[in-house]
């Protein structure tokens, strides 16, 4: 056994954080899958919810035409292991190693199995494990939020509604939450896939976060960039210094000491997907797969030190967060 494995869960945010049996309780796993082409954009979101209609689920994203489908299990269906980020659903099996699905519905039918190569999870530090930072010692937060992996090569091909479709050579990404409620407002996006060849990968979330009897506004983002990873959050004092929502996109301005991170995110129409509200899946929200955004991080003296358009990129609007910045 490694010594990773050893550790609290605490600092092994991709496994399984929930007890086996929690009431009113949530977590899921969001695995994005992009072919070399771009041809071809899934998003594959296994999870389970213990509510007053306890059940596993495997939800399904398909870019081209937004159509979502949404793969219902009993719960006895969901197993997973404490020592590594291992989850099965029926015969699915998802892993920061490899996914295997068999899914089959009136629908849609995918199977296969494709592996992922050159994973780069995100860093855990003694007082940051994970995306969260300190905030992920907090034992009575709404809503955890955990980065599996921010880049990775895939392999393998998956059959699906007949057709298979060759995945070797594309990228993957890999993020989960748990809790008992997603929040009530939030702005999301995510890309890996800028056309500089830096490695590059971005994650930004902005919620409304409950706090005691009341709330804040936080925030989480990340940019990889040539192995380094750049962090903008509420628990590192950076600070959301603008923020903006029309009709056709997002724009972002975040900044610490040293750094400030522009971003726009160009809005595309997407699927609807079901979300938890006191555990039970019955909120849904829309989410977009197919959308661009586009980044220039700048030093303190204004030198640019990154600027690129990311592509295929995922964008959640939910409520009203502009109203709060």
């Amino acid at each position: 056994m490694g010594f990773s494995m050893l550790l609290p869960r605490i600092f092994r945010p991709p496994v399984y954080q929930g007890r086996s049996d929690p009431e009113n309780y949530f977590e899921g796993w969001y695995f994005k899958l992009v072919d070399p082409l771009g041809a071809h954009i899934w998003s594959i979101i296994p999870g389970i919810s213990f509510s007053e209609d306890t059940h596993s689920f495997i939800q399904v994203i398909q870019a081209k035409n937004g159509n979502t489908h949404y793969h219902r299990f009993p719960a006895s269906s969901f197993s997973y292991s404490r020592k590594e980020f291992l989850v099965r659903i029926g015969p699915n099996e998802f892993s920061d190693r490899k996914i295997h699905l068999a899914l089959k519905n009136g629908e849609m039918e995918i199977s296969g199995e494709l592996s992922f190569e050159k994973v780069r999870p995100f860093p855990v530090k003694p007082l940051a494990p994970g995306i969260m930072g300190w905030y992920a010692f907090v034992p009575f937060m709404e809503c955890y939020h955990g980065v599996v992996s921010m880049q990775h090569d895939l392999a393998g091909s998956l059959q699906i509604n007949g057709s298979m479709v060759d995945f070797g050579g594309g990228k993957g990404y890999v993020e989960k939450d748990w809790g008992r409620s997603m929040p009530s407002d939030w702005i999301w996006m995510q890309s890996n896939h800028f056309g500089s060849d830096r490695g590059a990968s971005f994650m930004l979330s902005v919620a409304r976060i409950p706090w005691l009897k009341s709330y804040f506004p936080g925030f989480l983002a990340f940019l990889l960039i040539n192995g380094r990873v750049y962090r903008f959050a509420t628990y590192n004092r950076s600070k959301v210094t603008s923020l903006e929502v029309s009709d056709r996109e997002v724009r972002v301005v975040l900044e610490n000491r040293r750094y400030r991170l522009e971003v726009k995110a160009l809005r595309m129409d997407g699927g609807v997907l079901k979300a938890p509200r006191h555990g039970s899946m019955k909120r849904e929200i829309k989410e977009s797969i197919i959308s661009t955004l586009h980044l220039e991080l700048k030093d303190r003296h204004g030198n640019v030190l990154f600027s690129d358009a990311g592509r295929f990129a995922g964008l959640e609007i939910v409520g009203d967060m502009q109203q709060y910045y």
